[in-house]
């Protein structure tokens, strides 16, 4: 049968119905050609192969199942256990399944090749060729052969094979570390493509990871992508975009508690991630069921985590700080999920957090505590993804994380995401006289001119607020220690005021009898000014009579002068 002419990238590429893997790839397997599928036994590589079969004839395709280890019976068994709607594609003979699996009573001599097999898959569909074949455990088949260079030219006769035909063919093969070069060399050699699939241990829970090895004439992901076995089948983690796409806001959202607000330049910004570190009983998630409830407050759409607690116990324990869900719960605003005594991977945790942030588009989300599934490298990358995810919608992501040491002394945290977050509070214990009392400080809050000071939790059945804490000899003073150096402040503050007043009041006085003494002065200064005002008047007085006395004596004498001249002596 004549193969297909190459039409452009779109459209020469088979959806695998893997989300995840189809944008790794650019669009799916290569169609019409060679796709070799390895990896270790559990891997997922039959699952893999299965669900690409199963999305191609979902689409009008039809496909040729060959299984080397499975009865066909166990095939039809595989593809109606998973949430792919193949019933009827089965029964109507879309999906053929063929048994190339060799009988345990029989035995192998002379040659042997598998041309028989591949008329098997050309009788399946006698109209034309199939849209997608299948070789599943084509190992198991090769191994049977004696020598390894019968085994690479059955392969090349497999190519061959796959060349003459416009279908897309789909080998799985195991492989194993260390395994010496033979016929696996060759199929990776021949495919077109190549998808590693791996699975490991860690922590004793299982994890496994794709990665696409070759991809002729096609560019692809480098990096391998861990990968859950759900009921959907392989569903992988989705790739974050570039940080430069990322929605940027510059609006401040509160955490609930107005002096934390300050502390913070006025809050945290929109579409950020907040950690909250500190040790057991540090108020982590109360702090965060803050910033839950003045988020919902603002009639905008929550989602919270939680590992430790289930729902119903922290609707009833955030009440005791004057916190309540139930409200939020019941309008819908709120969805609390809890994960508590789970015991899974780090990828499945983050798997089922994005899944819940798909399904009830929250504004915001708390993650209490991430601690608990951040302990190894890839658990790292698991919370990396979930944060560039909800960074990408523009989610607040506020997160609690537990320290190692009871005490608070370190601020390193257990999940090692410090780093990635766009604000950090740590919250620690200050033990003094007796008391252990909670503090509170800003390790960093990126575009933020934050509060360097160390502030005082306080909770009570009112809420949460925040005291300033004071120093005394380079020390923090908390607890019953700031309480009374409060009171000693006010008592000081309060004997100022005291001698402040009676020393006002006893200016006054002085002002008043100076003022008194002002008025008896100006009083007298005015008399004695009239009195000399009526001395100068007397003066003046006096001295203008004598001047007039002294006028009339002098015209007196004067006239008694002329009359005795003009007669001589009398």
């Amino acid at each position: 049968m004549p193969a297909t002419q190459d039409s452009p990238a779109t459209a020469r590429k088979m959806p695998t119905g893997i989300a995840g893997f189809d944008r790794m790839s650019g669009g799916g397997l290569p169609r019409g050609r060679v796709t070799a599928i390895v990896g270790t036994a559990g891997a997922g590589k039959t699952v893999f192969a299965m669900q690409s079969m199963a999305s191609l004839v979902k689409a009008g395709g039809n496909g040729v199942f060959v299984s080397f280890e499975q009865s066909p019976q166990s095939v039809r068994e595989s593809f109606r256990a998973f949430d792919w709607d193949v019933e009827e594609l089965l029964e109507a003979g879309r999906i053929c399944i063929v048994d190339g699996r060799l009988r345990s009573d029989v035995a192998v001599s002379g040659s042997f090749d598998i041309a028989g097999l591949l008329a098997c898959v050309d009788g399946a569909f006698p109209s034309g060729a199939p849209s997608c074949i299948a070789f599943d455990g084509i190992d198991a088949l090769l191994t049977i052969l004696d020598s390894t260079a019968l085994q690479r030219t059955e392969l090349l006769r497999l190519q061959e094979y796959a060349e003459q035909l416009p279908s897309t063919v789909i080998l799985t093969l195991k492989l194993y570390p260390n395994m010496s070069a033979g016929f696996e060399e060759m199929a990776l050699y021949m495919a077109d493509c190549v998808v590693e699939l791996e699975r490991s241990t860690e922590d004793g829970l299982a994890n496994r990871s794709v990665r696409i090895q070759k991809y002729r004439s096609s560019g692809h992901a480098q990096s391998r992508v861990p990968f859950l076995m759900t009921e959907k089948g392989i569903e992988i983690a989705a790739i974050a975009p570039e940080p430069a796409r990322f929605p940027v806001s510059s609006e401040r959202l509160s955490l609930g508690i107005p002096r934390l607000d300050e502390m913070l330049a006025g809050g945290i910004f929109r579409g950020s991630s907040t950690l909250l570190s500190g040790s057991p009983g540090t108020a982590k998630t109360t702090l965060g069921n803050s910033f839950i409830r003045a988020s919902c407050a603002q009639g905008e759409r929550a989602l919270a985590i939680f590992f430790d607690e289930s729902p119903g116990e922290i609707v009833r324990n955030a009440a005791s700080v004057n916190i309540e869900f139930a409200p939020h719960v019941d309008s819908g605003l709120l969805r609390l999920h809890g994960m508590a005594g789970r015991s899974a991977g780090a990828d499945e945790f983050a798997h089922e957090i994005a899944g819940q942030v798909r399904e009830h588009r929250p504004r915001h989300l708390l993650i209490d505590p991430v601690s608990t599934f951040t302990g190894s490298e890839s658990s790292q990358n698991a919370v990396r993804r979930l944060l560039l995810m909800c960074k990408h919608e523009g989610i607040t992501v506020v997160m609690t994380s537990l320290l190692d040491r009871v005490q608070g002394e370190s601020e390193v945290t257990r999940s090692y995401v410090s780093t990635l977050c766009d604000n950090w509070i740590h919250l620690a214990y200050v033990v003094q006289s007796g008391e252990r009392n909670r503090s509170l400080t800003i390790v960093k809050s990126r575009g933020s001119a934050h509060s360097n000071q160390v502030g005082e939790l306080l909770l009570s059945s009112d809420g949460i607020s925040i005291a300033d804490a004071f120093t005394e000899d380079g020390a923090v003073l908390m607890g019953s220690l700031r309480w009374q150096k409060e009171r000693a402040n006010e008592n000081a503050l309060h004997n100022a005021r005291l001698e402040a007043d009676r020393l006002e009041r006893e200016t006054e006085r002085d002002i008043e009898e100076l003022e008194r003494r002002r008025s008896s002065l100006e009083a007298e200064l005015n008399q004695k000014r009239e009195d000399l005002d009526r001395v100068r008047g007397q003066a003046h007085d006096a001295v203008r009579t004598e001047e007039e006395r002294r006028d009339v004596l002098s015209r007196r004498r004067g006239g008694l002068s002329d009359a005795v001249q003009p007669g001589g002596d009398a």
